[in-house]
């Protein structure tokens, strides 16, 4: 999208000082909505209409819209009502920092396989031939084997689950799938006011590889070395800084982070 990296100051602009709800089509795919939605934060005063155009496209599939750019855009100016979509927050410097997500946001692997994205020249050459779905499986396997596991203490909704070690990611869903269509939690709901967390730890690398397949089936969570988690609110200490990504885009290098669901926050023209 050509104004893709100006999003979040358009959508500032037309948001305030609005005395009526203000109407937004967004073109393009998860990171420019993600764009969209950390720049109008005043979520009562916009409703979005979403035309996905991207190469990994897990909000559109999250909302089984159609990959016709004009069926999408037929379905906007239709629209005479809208659903109220969950939104996640991660926040840290004890608040003073945050970030939206509407698909997803983590740490581990997945964080550092969107780190490489944003400069990989593979992508744009698959992206190019329309095998852009095969960056994201030829990049994690580089950062599965070139990054450290983690170690990490997490509590949910005031369950605590102890220090997890050898963490290969922790990710964060509001919606079923990431990654250009990756299950990573098959139960995740982005209308339930609740967010899901998918740990695998406790494994060598070359075990994590061998459990990827039933990820990609979406059978992972029989495994126990995956750890499946809803909850509304939950804080996660890392014992050293890793990359932490919403919804596809770099957002921060650290160690202590507070992540939320906000229920019904996003209201999505239907």
């Amino acid at each position: 999208m050509k104004y893709a990296g100006h999003a979040i100051d358009i959508s500032r602009r037309l948001v305030k000082g609005a005395d009526e709800p203000v109407k937004i089509i967004v073109l393009g795919g998860d990171g420019t909505f993600n764009e969209v939605i950390n720049g109008a934060r005043d979520y009562e005063k916009i409703e979005i209409g979403y035309i996905p155009t991207g190469s990994g496209n897990d909000l559109a599939r999250g909302l089984g819209l159609s990959a016709d750019p004009m069926e999408n855009l037929n379905r906007i100016l239709d629209s005479t009502e809208f659903t109220c979509m969950d939104l996640g927050c991660i926040s840290w410097d004890e608040g003073e920092s945050k970030k939206f997500f509407a698909v997803s946001a983590g740490v581990g692997v997945d964080a550092d396989v969107c780190r490489r994205a944003l400069s990989s020249t593979l992508k744009k050459v698959l992206n190019k031939i329309g095998l852009g779905k095969l960056t994201y499986a030829i990049l994690t396997l580089q950062s599965l084997f070139a990054m450290p596991t983690m170690n990490a203490h997490i509590v949910a909704d005031g369950v605590d689950h102890g220090i997890l070690d050898k963490i290969i990611f922790i990710a964060i869903m509001n919606h079923k799938c990431e990654g250009g269509g990756v299950p990573m939690s098959p139960i995740a709901d982005a209308y339930d006011g609740k967010l899901s967390m998918t740990i695998i730890h406790g494994l060598t690398k070359f075990a994590a590889l061998g459990a990827f397949p039933s990820l990609l089936a979406a059978k992972h969570m029989t495994n126990p070395a995956y750890l499946g988690i809803d909850f509304k609110e939950a804080d996660i200490v890392l014992k050293t800084p890793f990359v932490w990504h919403t919804d596809g885009e770099m957002s921060t290098y650290n160690t202590v982070m507070h992540i939320e669901c906000l229920p019904g926050a996003i209201k999505l023209m239907k």
